[in-house]
């Protein structure tokens, strides 16, 4: 019986039929190897040969199960990957309209602040680019007379360094990282306070600030503009210095801050595109 060993059922019947034995259903296992060697048809080299052609056909199956399942494996971890690379997309989309919208709301904020402190936002067209390292300054005789306008047409120049830099972020060692009224440092001097103005293409300074920290200044006679209105100067610079300027332990080095009346802004300093702009600073 040894032959039989690894046969199923339905494939017992059908040998037990193909001998002309009457079998059903009913019939279990053992009844149907004793139907089929009890059977007058029955050959033993005839049932090896239908046996072995049965197994053949077995591993057959197997087989195809086999690389069946190492398919269906394969989609299903196609697909985990699929959807990994899906989420991680939905994710970084969220992440830049997140970041989009906390410059939307930066920018709202700064302008509240913009009307709220200072009354309007103050872009300089003559002052641009201010982050340099040579300027051309054109002396002219002024109306008044005793001393001497410096009206600053500046040409800049930027000679960006191709080494590597280490980009700091403002905010990441402050407290208020969501504010853009700041304490800042000229010259490692005492804190003043400073406004973050992403719409200030020049850094500002109150005069009596920088006579308070007895800083050095030339006189530079500028008119800067205030936003839209590009033909009437908002107001007039009284000179220029040279100073570094350090925000939440991030500092700009060798800036070039405009001195204004006090009463041009209320916050001591505004800081604008001139430091901001600088490649090892992110806010």
């Amino acid at each position: 019986m040894s032959i039989f060993a690894g046969a199923r059922k339905c494939d017992l019947k059908i040998l037990a039929e193909e001998l002309g034995e009457t079998v059903n259903d009913s019939h279990k296992l053992k009844d149907l190897k004793r139907i089929i060697l009890a059977s007058k048809e029955y050959d033993e080299e005839s049932a090896k040969e239908w046996m072995n052609s049965i197994n053949e056909r077995k591993e057959r199956e197997e087989i195809a199960d086999q690389k069946k399942q190492e398919e269906i494996s394969e989609r299903r971890r196609q697909d985990e990957i699929q959807m990994r690379k899906e989420e991680q997309e939905i994710e970084l989309r969220k992440l830049e309209y997140e970041e989009r919208k906390r410059k939307d709301e930066m920018e709202f904020e700064l302008q509240k602040i913009r009307l709220e402190a200072e009354g309007r936002s103050l872009n300089s067209n003559s002052v641009a680019n201010q982050n340099v390292n040579s300027t051309q300054i054109k002396p002219r005789e002024g109306n008044e007379t005793g001393y001497k306008i410096i009206n600053c047409v500046a040409k800049e120049t930027n000679h960006a360094s191709e080494e590597s830099l280490s980009v700091r972020l403002v905010g990441e060692n402050s407290d208020e990282s969501n504010s853009f009224l700041k304490k800042a440092k000229i010259n490692n001097c005492d804190n003043v306070q400073a406004l973050i103005d992403t719409g200030s293409s020049c850094c500002l300074l109150k005069i009596s600030v920088a006579q308070k920290l007895k800083l050095k200044f030339e006189r530079a006679v500028n008119k800067i503009y205030g936003f839209g209105n590009q033909k009437m100067p908002a107001l007039t610079s009284i000179g220029r210095i040279k100073a570094d300027i350090e925000v939440d332990n991030v500092k700009g080095e060798n800036i070039s801050i405009y001195v204004v009346p006090d009463d041009a802004q209320s916050v001591d300093l505004i800081i604008g595109r001139t430091w901001l702009d600088l490649p090892n600073i992110a806010y």
